[in-house]
């Protein structure tokens, strides 16, 4: 899956693709440590923002995991730290549920070119694909974690999927995950975002 990550961003650098790179649910941010790295090296990388979404705390859902899957904030940024990496006025760390975290990027312009997205429950997706999905533009990537394995983010994305005639296809990395390139600039229509009540939030 590092790979996968690591190539999305190599062939958004090479193809001259403008945005940021963002993850929703960094966990212990070895994935954005990777990305800034590649960042801080490639004498060819565009000039990006790195945004780390997540809620940098136990909020519940994962029952026996729970404990192993929270990770302060603070414990992300001593593993930038570790690496050299944190001192970087281009790394954004977004603390919060995404139902709350995103809800000022659904009228933003900023583009996304690689949105990599792990978040376990079908109203995480869902939160995530409406904010910012029209902010990845065509030539970007889009790389699901969980969506092989997890069968709620399976079912978001088929709901999203055909309410809005999204035509890309998903590409599978493992058990687990997937991704796409993104090849269409599909307008997303607030009004069909799906009541989950009832469904776990945030992951």
């Amino acid at each position: 899956r590092l790979n996968n990550f690591r190539a999305a961003i190599n062939e958004v650098n090479r193809n001259k693709i403008e945005g940021a790179i963002a993850e929703f649910g960094v966990w212990r941010g070895g994935a954005m440590i990777m990305a800034a790295a590649v960042q801080k090296h490639d004498d060819t990388a565009l000039d990006r923002d790195l945004y780390l979404f997540d809620a940098f705390q136990s909020f519940g859902g994962y029952g026996k995991s729970e404990d192993f899957l929270a990770v302060s904030i603070e414990q992300v940024k001593s593993n930038f730290e570790s690496f050299g990496l944190l001192h970087n006025d281009k790394l954004h760390f977004i603390k919060g549920l995404f139902q709350d975290t995103v809800k000022d990027w659904v009228d933003r312009d900023d583009t996304i070119a690689v949105l990599r997205v792990d978040g376990n429950f079908y109203e995480s997706y869902q939160d995530v694909l409406y904010a910012v999905f029209m902010n990845v533009p065509v030539g970007g990537i889009v790389i699901f974690d969980d969506v092989m394995s997890h069968k709620d983010v399976m079912e978001c994305w088929i709901d999203f999927k055909s309410d809005h005639g999204i035509p890309e296809e998903l590409v599978q990395i493992d058990f687990h995950s997937a991704w796409f390139r993104k090849t269409n600039d599909t307008h997303i229509d607030q009004s069909k975002k799906r009541k989950t009540a009832n469904l776990k939030k945030e992951g």
